[in-house]
């Protein structure tokens, strides 16, 4: 059998080739949705990356179907190696894979790994390493490595004081260097030792923790979240992505009811030492905080094609973006950004992929 594609030819053996790198293998789910098998996804065409910054648009969005697995995904991490999206969620434990087509346009599921632990969890962020996960506990706190089938092999301490965190609003995030050399992490909201919630006037101030990831050599450097947009509602950091291992993108999201959600990625740098908290039972209201800069305001950032809003926003990208992860570098050597949203179980919230171009 011979197709003609132009001018050229291509022989069955050439198609069969051709078919295998661009096609999912697929099988049905659990609940009829479409499975995907990890190793069926074809690299994107490889590109040199460009620096980092310029212009962000956004590259493709997917909603995710009525699933469990679909529901409440928080933390995510891009894993090059297997072309998958690990994400966690926050109220059942478990570690799904959710892989893309080659063009990062559709999303499928993988088999889920579930967490039996004999302690409560709230799973808020990941980290995919060779041999295994890193996930963090809003539960504990705790950041627990764990292998490829979900057991615990150990915990990585923390600093005794993030046993202050306020319920519901601790450890939210987690991600790994480039290197694979450090760990970073923080609340979702000020310890309770360190200051008040994010107001109108104020932002809330964190604790960013860097440690290698065994967890030792800790070093903490104080942050300061924008104001909340609203004099009511939520507002915090939600999830960390590692450029390198001094560089951070930071997305704070927040909530209000009557108005919608609020989504911000920032960058800082962690070049420049600033004082150890360590050792301070409290950040002094004069600490210095690191100095970030703005990549993108979600809000600001035009899409095509979105269905309407399920409940107020300011423009129809928005939800409840929980999940920041650095994704594969675009065929034309931007990078991506990849987002996931928090459905949290509601009909009136999108379990949505986002992933955007930057350069």
């Amino acid at each position: 059998m011979m197709l003609h594609a132009g001018k050229k030819q291509l022989s069955r053996r050439e198609l069969l080739r051709s078919f295998a790198t661009v096609c999912l293998a697929t099988a049905c789910g659990p609940s009829g949705t479409t499975q995907v098998a990890l190793s069926s996804v074809a690299p994107l065409a490889p590109a040199r990356p460009k620096p980092f910054g310029g212009k962000v648009e956004v590259y493709s969005w997917f909603d995710l179907p009525d699933d469990p697995r679909s529901r409440e995904l928080s933390g995510i991490a891009w894993d090059q190696a297997t072309k998958t999206l690990w994400a966690v969620q926050d109220e059942t434990a478990n570690i799904v894979p959710i892989v893309p087509d080659a063009k990062l346009h559709e999303w499928g599921f993988g088999p889920v790994i579930t967490l039996r632990m004999s302690f409560p969890l709230d799973l808020e962020g990941i980290v995919s390493v060779p041999d295994g996960f890193l996930v963090a506990s809003e539960k504990g706190p705790r950041i627990l490595e764990v292998d490829r089938k979900g057991k615990l092999r150990r915990d990585v301490p923390l600093p005794e004081h993030f046993a202050k965190a306020r319920e519901n609003k601790s450890i939210e995030s987690l991600t790994l260097s480039p290197d694979g050399g450090h760990l970073f992490t923080t609340t979702e909201e000020a310890l309770s030792c360190d200051g008040e919630k994010a107001s109108a006037a104020l932002g809330t101030r964190l604790r960013f923790l860097r440690m290698t990831r065994t967890g030792g050599d800790a070093e903490e450097h104080a942050y300061a979240t924008d104001p909340s947009p609203h004099d009511r509602g939520d507002y915090g950091v939600a999830d960390l992505a590692a450029l390198s291992s001094d560089d951070l993108l930071v997305l704070e999201r927040g909530w209000a009811r009557g108005a919608g959600n609020t989504a911000r990625i920032y960058r800082v740098s962690l070049a420049d030492p600033i004082t150890s908290c360590l050792a301070n039972p409290a950040l002094a209201d004069d600490a210095p905080v690191l100095q970030k800069q703005l990549v993108v305001d979600l809000a600001k950032v035009a899409a095509r094609g979105l269905p309407a809003t399920r409940q107020k926003q300011d423009a129809p990208l928005l939800d409840n973006y929980e999940g920041l992860a650095i994704g594969p570098v675009l065929p034309d050597g931007r990078w991506s950004l990849i987002l996931v949203s928090d459905d949290n179980g509601r009909s009136d919230q999108f379990a949505r992929i986002v992933v955007l171009a930057v350069g």
